[in-house]
């Protein structure tokens, strides 16, 4: 396999003109359905890799349609009194709209989070599709769209640079990872945590921390900054370097993998083997034995998603894993040029793959993002129906949509953003929220009662900010009060 070049500075000459644009949102909560979360508010800042007072984008609340209540532990964590949110000027559908409309044209510029990968980038995501954006807009690989996120690049630097930026431990020994405890021990003023635009101008900060003291990994993961450069850069260097902080044990763990191949059963995830083992090893396994032991503690076979935003360092440092540039490249060239042993990974893979449970299609239209694609033509009537200012035309373009999970989301944003809609949109609206919200069954989203049982997890859980908590009792009174008019 031949090797292509990459080094951080290399990267670094390649992107040191890019603008980088800090997002964080609130939401409404965790749900362990993640796709009925929304936003509660928002913050973009955008600046350059100077790291020059940054331009505040957006920096917004919304109000929130009946149908999607607010945990009140996300409230009382976040401090947003949901009183206040029923006044703001900015429905959630403007504010989902106001981000589309900023990320659409803006491709070119760097996106930056904190754990946006497993979280915001996720809930986004799903909000665009459930207003009747493009839910990739921010995959799409044609843009070469790039996104780092910071919570990657502190696990990479606290396994393979420990010592270049200062890092909190528990009472256990438990290094801790979390946004605002990286800020304070580095010295830098998280303003009022939780609030969406301190927390972007906290990120930023700790961007230039890590730009400045560690700039192997932050070149590095703008070198890997989407899926395809992930796929490329794996692909084309016989090895690499990667690391991870194990979430529960909060212990480093440091890898120097070669490519094997993309999971055939689900092509977002690369299998790699970990050179820090001896390939002699495991060449002669049976693809059963394999798949006995992919992605198993202590195992060298382990998988990485593509589309995760991890951070790729380049493999001329395997030094720093305890690996000489001679043994991690004999190693690899074993991987390399044993076409079986790959063949067998393949295979394994497939064992695994029919283990596993077949996957239903779900029963509502927010889970269903992933059932289909949206074909060309829906999408041409989605964009017509945001770009439409006319009840009757938005009317007349439902009619033409073909896609039933689109159809209920453009009558939903009829019935919430037009008191005037029509009286049956609007009659079957409020069932629908009566529906949902008033349900005593075991359902994916939350009711009156789950939200009433927030208010006691949080009594149980946390500090209680009483004002917040009397805003949201109050709150969950008047929806209720509503829906049952």
């Amino acid at each position: 396999m031949a090797i292509k070049e990459f080094t951080w500075e290399n990267s670094k000459a390649e992107f040191e003109s890019k603008n980088l644009i800090g997002l964080d949102l609130e939401t409404t909560g965790i749900n362990r359905n993640i796709e009925y979360e929304r936003p509660t508010s928002a913050a973009i800042l955008e600046t350059n890799l100077t790291f020059e007072s940054p331009d505040i984008i957006i920096d917004d609340k919304c109000r929130l349609p009946h149908h999607i209540l607010p945990d009140a532990g996300a409230l009382n964590v976040t401090n947003i009194n949901p009183l206040e949110l029923m006044d703001e000027p900015l429905s959630l559908f403007d504010l989902i709209k106001k981000i589309a409309r900023y990320l659409e044209k803006s491709y070119e510029k760097a996106l930056v989070t904190y754990n946006g990968a497993a979280y915001d980038l996720i809930i986004l995501r799903h909000s665009f599709f459930a207003h009747l954006f493009d839910p990739y807009l921010l995959v799409k690989a044609a843009e070469d769209r790039l996104h780092i996120d910071l919570y990657s690049l502190v696990q990479t630097t606290f396994c393979f640079f420990p010592n270049r930026i200062a890092f909190h431990k528990n009472q256990d020994g438990k290094v801790i990872l979390k946004q605002e405890v990286m800020a304070t021990t580095n010295g830098i003023d998280p303003g009022d945590a939780h609030a969406a635009v301190d927390d972007v101008k906290t990120l930023l900060k700790l961007a230039e921390l890590i730009e400045e003291k560690v700039p192997e990994v932050f070149y590095s993961s703008l070198a890997s900054g989407n899926k395809k450069r992930v796929i490329e850069l794996m692909s084309e260097n016989l090895f690499l370097n990667y690391g991870e902080v194990k979430y529960k044990e909060r212990i480093p763990v440091k890898r120097t993998p070669t490519f094997i191949c993309q999971d055939p059963s689900y092509a977002n995830n690369l299998i790699l083997f970990d050179l820090s083992f001896n390939p002699d090893d495991y060449l002669y396994m049976t693809p059963e034995e394999i798949a006995s032991i992919l992605n198993k503690k202590g195992s060298p076979f382990f998988n990485i998603k593509a589309n995760g935003s991890p951070v790729l360092l380049p493999g001329n440092l395997c030094e720093l894993n305890g690996l000489s540039f001679d043994e991690a490249r004999s190693r690899a060239n074993k991987i390399q040029e044993n076409i079986g042993f790959k063949e067998s990974v393949v295979i394994a893979c497939d064992i695994n793959a029919k283990k596993r449970t077949p996957w239903e299609k779900p029963d509502y239209s927010e889970s269903q993002i992933y059932s289909k694609f949206i074909d060309s033509h829906d999408k041409l009537l989605s964009k017509a129906f945001l770009e439409s200012e006319s009840n009757e035309d938005r009317v007349n373009i439902i009619h033409q949509m073909n896609d039933g999970r689109l159809i209920d989301f453009a009558k939903r944003l009829l019935a919430s953003e037009d008191q005037n809609c029509d009286p049956v949109i609007k009659m079957n609206y409020q069932e629908f929220e009566a529906k949902r919200l008033l349900s005593d069954d075991d359902v994916p989203w939350r009711t009156l009662n789950d939200a009433r049982k927030s208010m006691e997890n949080v009594a149980k859980r946390m500090t209680v900010n009483e004002t917040i908590m009397s805003a949201t009792k109050t709150y969950y009174d008047i929806v209720e009060k509503e829906l049952r008019r």
